[in-house]
């Protein structure tokens, strides 16, 4: 391995070419930025300087058609890796979640980025120190490196990093402590810096919030931190053959950790997915939409300031007098009641004659060529505004609608391809993540026939995890696509059900499903169709106790257990071969000890079941016709008129005593 030095020399002089190559590109994307957030239109004074919300509704418009996140669905080759692969897709749901690395709102916020910018970038990385965690990042392209030569496509990049990581210094002590970074290089870095050092990456890190001085806020020195920032870089790069990881201080060129990349990643990948709203095969730093529409939104501002600035001309003109006639010019200026001396009687003329108007001609058409602009970018840019405003009855029909949903898909279709292209590669590094991090068995959701019931994801099946094949379901585009498809075979099902002889050709268990799927996840569709629902809160009691006892711990007898408890107990200490033989007996002495509460428990449970069938069957009979109503309390019965309604039932049901029936 070359020394940290010698890299770090290729590194610095790598990130110098990136950081001159994008510089453009970063004062356009902040121009973007400025038409969304309101910017500061310049004009002489007199003139009006509006700067109306184009930009911001045109990015607002296009989150809302690509807000919704694809789901990873891992697959499987060969048919013993199917529960392995359920199992990796709900380990995905349980990480992706909002409590954990919260996929949705990191998906959301890279494409925003992205609308700005061209490029939405994610950087993915799993740990399991002190214990497995799972995490999802969205970098700026400002903040992102990369080659400038090496094309769409960063993992044929030869280099890229991560710029603008701030630490301060406890933070940098507290990972050299726990080998995290080179404790000497640490120290080294602490002596190199110099409060002109130190200055300079506060006035960097500042310049980060410049968007929020735009909207009124301010930040002054020290005031948003506390204490000094330290500037990082995060560099990865390839040299003679191999890929390497080096975090450094940029402005004393300081390295504090440097490792083989395969040593950091087993996967050899760059941490970073990214996707293009506009590809280009030989430029990363392709365009963005809001670059097409940052000079319309300029267009729009002109047009409509000028409107303004024409009908203040003609509102408040300019006007000449003849001070022959009018002596005193102040007097002319308006006021309540005003008196203006007049000398026109004197002169021997007509009083207009000392007063003339300069006519401003009125500009017509501005709103016009407005709309016309605003219609003209929704169908080139994929917001598809609507021509018309509301859409008129007609238009509400079936057909017109979800053609209108096809046509949007494929508007951002092709923005979508590149976007969900970069998923997979955020499945795959999370696949990995969990083969080199997944230390203890991981609780995962499954839908079995019961409906949601939970299982593990041990660490030998982890391994497998990049093994699996691997797809992405749902986002904006394709739920768009798949609506006429839905809708057609809802009408499929619907026709079964009408027609007899279609119903006694399909299995009823099949048509269940069908039914309950448009509107039930396939969980409760699953619990809906189970003949023993009531099973999932024992396998959940059964689950949490099996964790106690591996754990060490004792858990209480469940009285209330049945058969359903113990079985998945049991089939737990079965499957997992890796069981300590003190665990495997602890779990078996622990399904004795239930034995009796489960045989009372099932019992009952069937006596239950058989009170309520004949309580059925009562109601039924009493209720055979709609002119037989069951009597108030106390009131005779029609099977007998001595004997009150409630009691009729309780002895139809055989839960009285037939000695408290006698009249």
């Amino acid at each position: 391995m070359p020394s940290p030095e010698t890299l770090l020399k290729i590194a610095v002089k790598q990130y110098q070419c990136s950081f001159e190559f994008k510089r453009q590109r970063v004062d356009d994307i902040r121009k973007n930025e400025a038409y969304y957030i309101g910017r500061k239109v310049k004009a002489p004074i007199g003139r009006f300087a509006v700067s109306l919300p184009t930009m911001s509704g045109f990015v607002d418009h296009m989150m809302s058609k690509i807000d919704d996140a694809p789901s990873l669905n891992f697959g499987y080759r060969d048919i013993a890796d199917k529960r392995l692969a359920e199992k990796v897709t709900s380990a995905w749901a349980v990480d992706s979640h909002p409590n954990k690395a919260n996929w949705a709102l990191k998906d959301r916020w890279a494409k925003k980025t992205g609308l700005f910018s061209g490029r939405a970038i994610y950087k993915i990385y799993s740990e399991s120190d002190p214990e497995y965690k799972h995490n999802l990042d969205v970098v700026e392209f400002e903040d992102f490196m990369f080659e400038p030569m090496g094309g769409g496509n960063l993992e044929n990049h030869l280099f890229c990093g991560h710029d603008n990581l701030f630490r301060t210094k406890a933070t940098l002590m507290r990972g050299a402590e726990a080998g995290i970074y080179d404790k000497n290089q640490v120290l080294k870095l602490f002596n190199n810096l110099s409060s002109d050092t130190e200055k300079k990456a506060e006035d960097i890190y500042k310049s980060k919030a410049e968007r929020l001085s735009k909207l009124g806020l301010s930040l002054t020195n020290n005031e948003y931190v506390g204490q000094s920032v330290i500037k990082l870089v995060e560099w990865y790069m390839e040299y003679e053959g191999e890929r390497y990881k080096l975090l450094f201080e940029w402005f004393t060129q300081t390295w504090v950790s440097c490792h083989k990349l395969k040593d950091v990643f087993e996967s050899n990948l760059w941490p970073f997915t990214t996707w293009a709203t506009n590809e280009d095969p030989f430029n990363f730093a392709s365009k963005a939409p809001c670059d097409d529409m940052r000079p319309v939104a300029e267009a729009i501002d002109i047009i409509f300031n000028q409107a303004l600035d024409n009908r203040y001309k003609r509102n408040f003109g300019q006007r000449a007098y003849d001070s022959s006639i009018f002596p005193n010019p102040e007097e002319l200026e308006w006021r309540p009641d005003g008196l203006v001396h007049a000398t026109a009687i004197k002169k021997g003329v007509n009083i207009q004659q000392g007063i003339y108007t300069f006519e401003t001609p009125e500009i017509t058409g501005s709103i016009d060529l407005i709309n016309f602009m605003d219609i003209y970018t929704g169908k080139k840019l994929g917001s598809l505004q609507q021509e018309g405003g509301a859409q008129d009855a007609a238009d509400q029909k079936v057909g017109i609608y979800f053609g209108q949903l096809q046509q949007m898909a494929d508007l951002i279709g092709l923005k979508n391809k590149s976007y969900r292209e970069s998923h997979l590669g955020l499945g795959l590094r999370y696949a990995w993540g969990l083969k080199e991090h997944l230390k203890e068995p991981m609780l995962v959701k499954m839908i079995g026939e019961n409906g949601v019931e939970w299982e593990e994801l041990t660490r030998g099946e982890a391994q497998k995890s990049p093994d699996l094949d691997l797809d992405i379901t749902g986002g904006s585009a394709e739920v768009m696509a798949n609506e006429a498809k839905a809708r057609r075979k809802a009408e499929g099902v619907a026709l079964i059900m009408k027609s007899q002889t279609l119903m006694s050709q399909v299995n009823p268990q099949w048509l269940l499903a069908e039914v309950l799927s448009p509107a039930w996840d396939p969980a409760e569709a699953r619990l809906a169709m189970s003949k023993d629902p009531g099973n999932l809160d024992q396998i959940s009691r059964a689950s949490e106790a099996i964790q106690q006892i591996l754990k060490g711990k004792k858990p209480k007898l469940m009285r209330t257990a049945n058969t359903a408890f113990m079985q998945y107990i049991l089939d737990f200490a079965m499957d997992h071969e890796d069981l300590e033989d003190n665990e495997f007996n602890a779990l078996m002495a622990y399904i004795d000890a239930h034995k009796r509460y489960a045989v009372e428990n099932t019992m009952r449970q069937a006596q239950n079941i058989k009170i309520q069938q004949k309580e059925n069957m009562a109601r039924s009979m009493l209720n055979v016709s709609e002119n037989v109503k069951i009597p108030e309390r106390n009131a005779g019965s029609p099977l007998n008129p001595g004997i009150s309604g409630n009691k009729a039932t309780a002895l139809m049901t055989g839960r009285a005593n037939p000695a408290e029936m006698a009249v």
